[in-house]
């Protein structure tokens, strides 16, 4: 079952689904409903709408600047460095997160995705 969060950051009320138990996986795109397939057992996903993108309010901004809210978005719940699985929009937002340190992959398959992130410890 999803359950809705918010967030106030940075003067916006950032919206995210959270659905399972387990370890933290960050499923990041445009919005939450862009994984709407259902979600593997064992895991904690937390499914964020960028600024300016579904239920999240705000204007459009780059790439840059929406890696800032996911960072504080990671650390206002303290999740510290998840796995997070790209896809959409997620995907360029991921680039600037895998430069800055953080564990980014692709959630074109998300089965097999988390299958390589379990691979690699």
């Amino acid at each position: 079952m999803r359950r809705t969060g918010y967030l106030h950051l940075y003067g916006l009320n950032l919206v995210f689904d959270r659905v399972g138990r387990g370890p933290a996986v960050l499923l990041l795109a445009e919005e939450a409903d862009m994984w709407p397939e259902e979600l593997p057992q064992g895991y904690t996903f937390y499914l964020l709408d960028l600024p300016g993108y579904g239920r999240t309010g705000g204007p459009s901004m780059a790439p840059e600047e929406l890696a800032e809210y996911v960072v504080g978005f990671l650390v206002m719940l303290n999740l510290g460095s998840p796995p997070i699985l790209v896809r959409g929009v997620g995907e360029a937002v991921g680039e600037v997160l895998r430069d800055r340190g953080y564990k980014v992959f692709s959630g074109a398959y998300l089965g097999e995705s988390l299958q390589r992130v379990m691979d690699m410890g």
